[in-house]
């Protein structure tokens, strides 16, 4: 990512906060789906159990925004025109990291980065704009992402980091020819 963007002004009026909002939530709950989804299919039900949840709680998120869009006509843009530092949505899955083998350290690691990079975001959006009703929005938002990211932070404690060769696969899948 060039330092260019990585350094770009974000301050948003209020019509781009919330389609920059949209986008992060509706890619947080496609995010938790992926990874209940990922840990169902490993049998580790009970975190699947909260990452469904927490896909859920998104998706509220999302229709959260679209209430405080009323009126407003939210457009999407193509992924360069938002003003994040980089080209995805601070809360989409970095898929490099996810892994067949993963345990749920590695998961619930994965939301937690996720959660942090949405809440600088927000804060950062807060900081850099002169609107104090974007201001107020984007720390509301700034703080449901911190609390999200206090949610993943207790499950992490509850799983221990998996030793150095979890990813050793005794009897990988087989390739496609």
């Amino acid at each position: 990512m060039s330092s260019a963007r990585k350094n770009r002004k974000i301050a948003l009026s209020m019509e781009e906060l919330l389609q920059h909002a949209l986008v992060i939530e509706l890619e947080a709950e496609q995010s938790y789906k992926e990874l209940a989804d990922q840990m169902e299919e490993c049998g580790n039900h009970d975190v699947a159990v909260l990452f469904s949840k927490m896909a859920a709680l998104e998706g509220k998120h999302a229709t959260k925004i679209r209430h405080h869009a009323t009126g407003v006509e939210l457009k999407e843009h193509p992924p360069w025109k938002y003003r994040w530092e980089g080209f995805e949505s601070p809360e989409t899955l970095e898929l490099t990291e996810v892994h067949y083998l993963m345990k749920p350290h590695h998961a619930l690691d994965l939301a937690l980065s996720c959660e942090r990079r949405a809440e600088s975001f927000f804060r950062r959006a807060a900081a850099e704009s002169e609107d104090q009703a974007v201001k107020n929005l984007a720390q509301e938002f700034a703080d449901d992402e911190h609390q999200h990211a206090i949610w993943m932070q207790e499950w992490l404690g509850k799983y221990p980091t998996p030793k150095m060769d979890w990813a050793e696969d005794l009897d990988p899948p087989a390739g496609a020819d």
